[in-house]
């Protein structure tokens, strides 16, 4: 979605987009993995949470009602949601 620039947000939704149209994602058993250590925000993402980001933040959540009502139509129409 183009509305989304810069930091913050854009791989998210893209995520979200995917798992609403109903891709599925899986682990590759015994080739790899992740780990997420915990660390302080970077210095780009204080600075984001700072300025007018915040517009960003509720511009998700409306995003995530928009997927929800697009898809929910969708599948009513093939018969999928009950």
């Amino acid at each position: 979605d183009e509305r989304f620039l810069g930091y913050g947000k854009n791989k998210v939704q893209q995520t979200q987009h995917l798992n609403y149209r109903g891709y599925t994602f899986s682990v590759i058993p015994a080739v790899g993995f992740l780990v997420h250590l915990p660390h302080e925000k970077s210095i780009v993402a204080q600075k984001w949470m700072t300025k007018n980001n915040y517009a960003m933040y509720f511009l998700f959540l409306e995003y995530k009602k928009e997927l929800t009502k697009k898809y929910s139509e969708k599948n009513k129409k093939h018969g999928e949601d009950d």
